[in-house]
């Protein structure tokens, strides 16, 4: 029994903060229609901003992360992908690679490639049973929650959230009907950028910090987007609880890469089998800003 609840709060512990990183590229590919890869890299980000500033009590240390992330999301789309939405998936894919690219390597020169560590804020543990689990981690899993109920409710029982759907749904006749795609598109790119670097942030002291910290979490929160209906926005949250559930059952009986490679070999077939609702054709009008 005990056996079972520890394996049952690691896949918690793990579809929580995949079905953040999942939220925020689904955020990406609904309304700007772009494939950002560089997602995994902002987690990174995310993690050494928390390294960097250890030394600072962790919740006003975590504030400042999101904060940057937002920041660093805006002069993204502001600085680089506006001038490639209308160029085509190619070069909007190319643009987030090497946004990706520089991130790693900034990280690189700043903090080595030697890996680093932040201590947990809560040290403790809490015991049930003869089971002992990280307070951190369950505290982290009931954050994670409790924010994306709380994006689910801003985007489905909002104003604000029916003109970001509407966005999503036809970014042209949204545009008609006086909401801006240029606002739009940069808030929603500086939000999921934000979620993006807050997971990496909140990981952080649970993991090794190295520039490539980020992509062992880019290929399974893409899968959890794809499976999704397109333009859902909770789609990915559900589609990132299904590919955990899925990793655990084999990790169960396989060793860790086997189970990766029949969890992708699996997902690529789903995909391959259930196509609908997943296209690179969107329209890219009315994006050019």
């Amino acid at each position: 029994m005990d056996g079972l609840l520890q394996v049952a709060l690691d896949f918690v512990w793990a579809s929580a903060g995949l079905a953040l990183v999942a939220f925020s590229l689904g955020l990406i590919l609904g309304e700007l229609k772009i494939v950002n890869v560089a997602q995994g890299d902002l987690m990174m980000v995310g993690a050494y901003c928390m390294y960097s500033m250890r030394a600072l009590p962790f919740a006003l240390a975590l504030l400042i992360t999101a904060v940057f992330g937002l920041l660093l999301g805006l002069v993204l789309e502001r600085g680089i992908l506006r001038w490639v939405y209308d160029k085509g998936f190619i070069a909007t894919l190319l643009a987030t690679w090497g946004i990706g690219i520089v991130l790693e390597q900034v990280a690189a020169v700043l903090f080595t490639v030697s890996q680093k560590g932040i201590d947990s804020p809560l040290a403790g543990q809490i015991t049930v049973g003869a089971l002992s689990y990280p307070t951190y981690r369950l505290a982290v899993i009931c954050g994670i929650v409790l924010l994306l109920g709380a994006l689910l409710l801003l985007v489905y029982r909002t104003s604000l959230g029916l003109r970001l759907r509407a966005s999503i749904d036809n970014v042209e006749m949204a545009a008609v009907m006086g909401i801006s795609p240029q606002r739009t598109f940069a808030m929603v790119f500086a939000v999921a950028t934000a979620l993006a670097v807050l997971a990496g942030a909140l990981i952080a002291p649970t993991l090794a910090i190295t520039p490539t910290l980020g992509l062992s979490f880019l290929a399974p929160a893409f899968f959890a987007v794809l499976i999704a209906k397109p333009g859902s926005l909770a789609g990915p949250v559900v589609g990132a609880v299904a590919v955990e559930l899925t990793f655990t059952l084999l990790q169960a009986r396989l060793n860790v890469t086997l189970a990766e490679s029949i969890l992708f070999g699996l997902l690529a077939l789903f995909i391959a089998l259930k196509p609908q609702g997943i296209s690179w054709t969107w329209k890219t009008a009315g994006r050019k800003t």
